[in-house]
């Protein structure tokens, strides 16, 4: 295995077969099972190879050195040292020993005051297992494999070559369940009591031991020397999960409580513990009062498992209302919103006052989340807890109420969540009454405060959530995947990156992120339902047809009905309004668009959260080919264009849209539009405009000038008129063309160029995609224009 030594040990090597009369003085550290004695070995091959005479531990008896010989030593510390091996030590000029770290030895201490070179062994990376499984045992690997092997095993090299050689994961366990037997009752325990965190602390080994605690260092020798533990005397996985199955269920839960009382009454951690008798299904009072102790040590860094021992110790018998206020917390940053709002109820229904109030927050919080404003906003107010109230008012601008501004000190302490909040309802308040500028700096310094206290899952709505929602309502889409990317994962957090990305026109990784949150085993929240099918709808209108908007209505109507309209749903709304629309059920959501503009009309329009709804409405009524109604809708598009380039993008882009369905069709006007949508970052509503406007151009140039600009985002300049045959339909393409114009179906077209109606279907989806078109009677009239002489 020489080809996996390090690169600093392969220059030693080579140094020696290039001088091998050199001094040379080296310690090799490493634990069991590292490979010292390969490296031994083959530096003793170099040195006999060169002709040098190579002295083991087995010789040194026999023999006498010479003064060019090599002494190597391995397991120098368990040497006894006498006064024959020292003076061989000090006499020669080459001498190398390997060294096992933590171990004691008097050839060792002599030399440490000598010297010497020092290099220690290091685990195996998963780079190093790829090569060993390539170069030695001919076999590739894949990276994941690799990767897979080495968390297995820790990476120590004895058991990743075992792993590798075993056909099944079976037999290997089967070897290491024989070594097992060959330790013992002391070094199973041992085991057993490192594997649950007890490794480096010996007075909790003595206490698993059951024995002295100076007898305890020997029993840790035997596992080392047995090469079953990693480099730091953590348990490989694999070696953990021989023990399980090497041991009963008594044997292990025997340690782990006499582990556990320990712990409990010098109140030190017991997280490690407690983890093992979760798995072991452990119960009893003891058991019950670690896994309580436990549940708050992983509060802050695995609420996911707080939430399950919390769960563990209800089960066992503690007290749920005693529990219910930090499970309920546990399960809120867990992402389990139902039996959260479960515990916030039972808390509700108690006497005590103080956890009514605890239950009124924390029901008030799920339910804000969960979409219900209003509801959310009463229990807030009535928990009377100092944050919840800036909780509240966030909810109330939310449904269209006036409220004051966030007063500069308050008369009780206010916890983290609080001043998050706080920064929050700024935020939101200046959204709807300043410039979008200051909303998103405030909302910003919000988002980073919820990172580093780790509030922000406390709130109805995150802090990177709102900041990202305002950033789409303005076209900061930059601003609004950073910010998200940065909070990481949840579901709420995928949908807004999905809508970040639709609304830019990339379809592809839109459709990737509602894949993401698409899974059985996601349940979402009434409000996170609208945003994943209004998504889907979305998606559905910008690369689909009416059939898969059809597709996806029921569902997203559905959703609508389900949610309470306020500002933060307005984006997916939009939505359902031109999907309706475009299927002939707008009727259904008349009641739903009214109640949105007159909350909008209670804030006095803020250009903020009403311009992508009126944009939504005047796509809609040009759907319905009702001009009147697009034409009112513009009207606030308009008045209100010198606001930001979202508002100078709609207003110049349906002022031609209006002018395309008149029948005017002004290039330079539309281009113009065109390249104030895709600096907004708009590209799908560019190309829309520039290819729907192509359809109903009558002149050539114009028609082919356009076609361009469609295709050609994003435009950074005026284009220039081309020929009047665009480039790119090759000659079968265009006699196909002629056919589709003319009316043929796939199977006349393809019994009349003697090839199949499957082929003939290919080569439309190649034609649909160069035109960037994606209905039949749109590319029927882009193809009549381009070709000129069907009927």
């Amino acid at each position: 295995m020489e080809e996996l030594l390090s690169s600093r040990l392969r220059e030693l090597l080579a140094g020696i077969d290039a001088r091998p009369g050199d001094p040379l003085r080296l310690v090799l550290t490493g634990s069991h099972g590292h490979g010292k004695s390969t490296v031994l070995n083959a530096i003793g091959r170099r040195y006999r190879a060169a002709g040098v005479p190579v002295i083991g531990r087995d010789d040194l008896a026999a023999v006498t050195l010479d003064a060019d010989a090599v002494l190597l030593l391995d397991d120098a510390e368990t040497l006894e040292a006498s006064e024959g091996l020292l003076g061989l030590v000090e006499g020669t000029s080459r001498l190398v020993l390997t060294h096992t770290p933590g171990a004691a030895g008097a050839i060792v201490t002599m030399l440490a005051g000598l010297p010497a070179q020092y290099l220690r062994l290091a685990p195996w990376s998963p780079g190093d297992v790829v090569r060993f499984s390539g170069d030695v045992l001919g076999r590739s690997l894949t990276w994941e494999r690799a990767v897979s092997v080495q968390r297995a095993t820790s990476g120590v090299p004895r058991l990743v070559v075992r792993y590798l050689r075993v056909p099944a994961i079976e037999e290997l366990i089967d070897q290491l369940r024989a070594e097992l037997d060959g330790l013992g009752e002391p070094g199973l325990t041992y085991l057993v009591a490192a594997a649950a965190g007890g490794r480096n602390d010996l007075e909790l080994l003595a206490v698993a031991l059951g024995r002295p605690r100076d007898d305890v260092s020997a029993v840790v020798e035997q596992v080392r020397a047995a090469g079953l533990l990693a480099d730091d005397d953590a348990v490989p996985p694999i070696v953990a999960r021989t023990v399980q199955d090497h041991t009963s269920v008594d044997q292990r839960l025997t340690v782990l409580v006499r582990m556990l009382e320990a712990q409990l009454g010098a109140g030190r951690p017991v997280l490690a513990i407690a983890r093992q008798l979760l798995r072991l299904g452990a119960a009893g009072a003891l058991v019950r009062a670690g896994f309580e102790a436990a549940a708050a040590e992983a509060a802050a860094g695995d609420p996911a498992l707080a939430f399950d021992l919390y769960a563990a110790a209800a089960h066992a018998g503690s007290s749920r209302i005693r529990l219910a206020p930090d499970w309920a917390r546990a399960a809120v940053r867990s992402g389990r919103l139902d039996v959260a709002l479960q515990l916030g109820d039972e808390l509700l229904s108690t006497v005590e006052p103080e956890s009514r109030a605890q239950g009124a927050l924390v029901a008030g919080t799920v339910i804000a989340r969960r979409g219900d404003l209003v509801r959310g906003a009463e229990l807030l107010r009535w928990s009377a807890d100092p944050g919840a109230a800036r909780l509240a008012d966030l909810a109330a601008i939310a449904l269209g109420e006036t409220v004051d501004d966030v007063p500069a000190t308050a008369a009780d302490p206010v916890p983290a969540y609080g001043h998050v909040a706080a920064r929050l309802l700024k935020g939101v308040r200046e959204s709807v009454t300043g410039r979008p500028e200051a909303a998103l700096t405030t909302l910003l310094a919000a988002a980073d405060s919820a990172a580093t206290t780790g509030t922000g899952d406390f709130l109805p709505n995150t802090a990177a959530a709102l900041t990202a929602l305002v950033a789409l309502h303005t076209a900061e889409f930059d601003l609004a995947h950073g910010v998200l990317e940065r909070a990481g994962g949840g579901e709420r957090h995928a949908l807004l990156l999905g809508w970040t990305a639709m609304l830019q026109g990339d379809l592809a990784t839109a459709e990737a992120r509602r894949s993401e949150v698409r899974r059985p085993d996601v349940c979402l929240a009434p409000r996170d339902e609208l945003y994943l099918h209004g998504l889907e709808l979305g998606l559905a209108r910008r690369g689909g047809t009416p059939e898969n908007v059809r597709e996806h209505w029921r569902a997203a109507y559905e959703a609508t009905m389900r949610q309470p309209i306020d500002l933060f749903a307005l984006l997916p709304l939009g939505e359902v309004l031109v999907a309706a629309a475009r299927i002939e059920e707008g009727y259904r959501v008349t009641l739903h668009r009214d109640r949105a503009f007159a909350l909008l009309d209670r804030h006095g329009f803020p250009v903020v959260w009403s311009a992508w709804l009126n944009w939504a409405a005047f796509h809609a009524a040009i759907v319905c080919g009702d001009g009147d109604t697009a034409a009112k809708a513009l009207r606030p598009l308009a008045a209100t264009s010198d606001s930001g380039r979202l508002t100078a993008a709609f207003a110049a882009a349906g002022s031609q849209w209006l002018a395309v369905l008149d029948g005017s069709v002004e290039v330079e006007a539309i281009l113009a539009a065109v390249r104030l949508l895709n600096r907004a970052g708009l590209r799908w509503d560019a190309a829309r405009l520039a290819g729907q406007a192509a359809v109903r151009a009558t002149d050539r140039t114009a028609m082919v000038t356009l076609l361009r600009a469609a295709r050609q985002f994003p435009v950074a300049a005026p284009i220039a008129p081309a020929a009047a045959e665009p480039p790119g339909l090759t000659p079968r393409e265009r006699d196909i063309g002629r056919l589709v114009v003319a009316g043929h179906t796939y199977k006349e077209i393809g019994e009349q160029l003697h090839i199949s109606g499957k082929t003939v279907e290919h080569h439309v989806a190649r034609v649909r995609a160069k035109l960037g078109v994606s209905d039949r009677r749109t590319l029927a009239t882009l193809l009549g224009g381009m070709l000129g002489d069907a009927s």
